[in-house]
């Protein structure tokens, strides 16, 4: 009897015989799509609006306190009220720039892969986010926020420093919401981690 033809060397799977995860090991990956920025810079300065108000309150005080000392009779009211209207005066106007300075350092790149958050004015400190890690993305915006076109963006992960992650006052909030959301959902579609809604 004629023998059944054996296939060939070369017909053969280049992975025939081996384990199933050393086959899958071997097998070609697919290249990750390179990163795409999808917002780079700080937050705006409405995220301290309160403070900033305060301040100009505190300069405005003290402007009006330190006039109205000036004319005053008794010399003692006078030296009261000139000093304390100084002090708070020039305590407001240092406190303007300093918080300024403080939320403009506040800065974050989100990319289509990871998160990345800088802070500090004297000393930087540097942290990130794998979108990996990341299970819901959401938006909230008063009705204040609206009017001004800002909100804040809230990240619920699996970081165990930093599981809720809120990014507050970003500009132009909802494309970048949109464009986060995707890029969960399609990186977690390709690592076969999880899906969420849309």
């Amino acid at each position: 009897m004629s023998q059944p033809p054996t296939p060939s060397a070369a017909s053969k799977p280049p992975n025939d015989g081996l384990p199933e995860p050393l086959a899958q090991a071997l097998q070609p990956q697919v290249p990750e799509k390179p990163a795409e920025t999808i917002y780079k810079g700080p937050v705006s300065l409405w995220m301290g609006w309160k403070a900033l108000l305060g301040a100009s309150a505190a300069v405005l005080a003290g402007a009006v306190a330190g006039v109205y000392g000036l004319f005053q009779t008794a010399s003692w009211s006078k030296q009261v009220l000139v000093s304390a209207g100084g002090a708070l005066f020039f305590a407001g106007v240092l406190m303007i720039p300093y918080l300024i300075w403080s939320i403009r350092s506040l800065r974050y790149t989100i990319t289509t892969r990871l998160i990345e958050r800088e802070k500090g004015l004297l000393l930087k400190r540097v942290d990130s986010l794998d979108l990996g890690r990341v299970k819901d993305v959401e938006l909230t915006q008063t009705l204040l926020q609206r009017m001004l076109k800002v909100g804040t963006l809230e990240i619920f992960s699996t970081d165990r420093t930093d599981p809720d992650m809120r990014i507050e006052c970003i500009p132009n909030p909802k494309p970048v919401y949109e464009k986060l959301r995707d890029a969960v959902i399609d990186l977690a579609q390709r690592r076969g981690i999880m899906s969420l809604d849309r």
